[in-house]
């Protein structure tokens, strides 16, 4: 079978398997942005990563062939490879979207401060102007 122009290296259900794998991903992030429960900014990182197992499965030959350009000659290990840089980027996104909720987290609490002392203030001048009874 290796000498086959159709072998890829990989068993056809392997490669069918992360393929569904992939789809079912990406159906899954669909999902919960049409029913709003993630963000579309949040989603397009995990569209991504889905078409890219999707493409990586279904172009098995590229994959090995890119591999082999960069000096990767186990191809399971450029995936491991392309995984662990995808994760590294969702992990700089999320560490990046932490940030700014940490900075509004901040300012409204600042706000919130201020005004809570401009209510005080207003309070006390109200009741100083109010005669007691």
């Amino acid at each position: 079978m290796p000498n086959s122009i159709f072998y890829t290296g990989i068993q056809l259900r392997t490669q069918v398997f992360v393929v569904l794998i992939g789809l079912a991903m990406l159906a899954l992030v669909l999902n919960l942005v049409r029913r709003k429960r993630l963000r579309e900014q949040y989603s397009l990182l995990w569209i991504f990563s889905a078409v890219v197992l999707v493409l990586c499965a279904v172009f098995i030959r590229a994959v090995d062939r890119l591999a082999g350009a960069i000096g990767i000659y186990y191809p399971p290990a450029f995936l491991f490879l392309v995984a662990i840089l995808m994760v590294l980027v969702l992990q700089f996104h999320f560490s990046t979207v932490i940030s700014n909720l940490r900075e509004q987290n901040k300012s409204l609490t600042q706000e919130l401060g201020i005004l809570g002392a401009e209510l005080r203030d207003l309070r006390c001048a109200l009741e100083a102007r109010t005669p007691a009874s």
